[in-house]
Parts: structure tokens; C-alpha cells; sequence
């Protein structure tokens, strides 16, 4: 009985252990499906070790009638020492065909982003990254989540 106890209490360990390796991950719902210029989402997490490598993705769930190919965004970073950056950036959530570039379940559609691979952060503390919606439509229909996931990489700067 102690040695499939043990078999078992290995095997699990090393299903739990395979999966990705995260400093932060969030899921924020958009209400109604419905995301207005004003619902700025803000993601903060802090950062201790500054020579680990990260890779930043952003997840968005949405229906299969989404009424457009991609979503427009306003990427806000807020640095530890108070500056900020900002860029924009566009997600496809269809390719040129019509096809998902995600996963459906039913009408529900998930898509996982790249927003950097290998990014590190200079320095220490707590950092903000801010997502804004800024599609040519207010509210943009067919959202109803947003999600921001900084996962470790393992591999650290020289």
C-alpha cells in the first residue's frame, strides 16, 4: 500500500511540475462583452530578479461572430521608477479567410499573444501594464476577457 502511495504521490508530481512556470497571471472580465474606451485594464506585478528572462502574453476570449479580423490596443507599461512607455498594437482574432486564429468551444473563442519573448526587466518593483481598447468602434462588441501572463523563462542574463 506505502509503494503505491509513493508511485502515485511521483507521478503527480511530475504532471504539476511540467506545466509553465509563472511570476503572474490574471483574467479580467470585460462586462457585458462590450469594451469601452474608458475600461482601461491595469495588471501589476512585481519583479525581484532582474536577470531571469520572462515571456509576456496577452489572452482574449471572444465570440466566433466577432465583427472584425483583429483588435486594435494601446499597451501602457508604468516602470517601477515611475516612467512609462506606450505602443500600439493589433491582435488578428481571424485570419484572412475568417478562420480563428484560437481555440472554440461552442461560440467561444481563446486566443493567446505574444506581446515579448525574452523580456527582462532592469529594474526591481512593481510594474503595470495597462491594456486600452482602440478599435475604430466604442464600445467594441464580442470581448468578454482580457488576460496578461508573465512567465518565467528560466533562462537568466549574463
Amino acid at each position: 500500500m506505502l509503494s503505491r502511495f509513493f508511485l502515485f504521490a511521483c507521478i503527480a508530481a511530475s504532471l504539476t511540475s511540467c506545466g509553465p512556470d509563472y511570476l503572474y497571471s490574471e483574467e479580467k472580465k470585460i462586462e457585458n462583452g462590450q469594451w469601452a474606451y474608458r475600461d482601461t485594464m491595469d495588471f501589476s506585478f512585481t519583479v525581484t530578479d532582474t536577470s531571469q528572462f520572462y515571456n509576456l502574453f496577452a489572452d482574449f476570449e471572444y465570440v466566433d461572430t466577432f465583427p472584425m479580423q483583429n483588435v486594435y490596443l494601446r499597451l501602457y507599461t508604468r516602470f517601477p521608477d515611475g516612467k512609462r512607455s506606450a505602443r500600439v498594437r493589433s491582435f488578428d482574432l481571424f485570419d484572412a479567410q475568417g478562420k480563428t486564429t484560437g481555440k472554440c468551444s461552442g461560440h467561444t473563442c481563446t486566443t493567446r499573444f505574444t506581446l515579448q519573448d525574452k523580456a527582462y526587466f532592469n529594474l526591481p518593483g512593481t510594474y503595470t501594464i495597462t491594456l486600452e481598447q482602440f478599435t475604430r468602434r466604442d464600445p467594441l462588441p464580442g470581448i468578454s476577457k482580457a488576460a496578461l501572463a508573465v512567465e518565467k523563462t528560466g533562462e537568466k542574463r549574463k
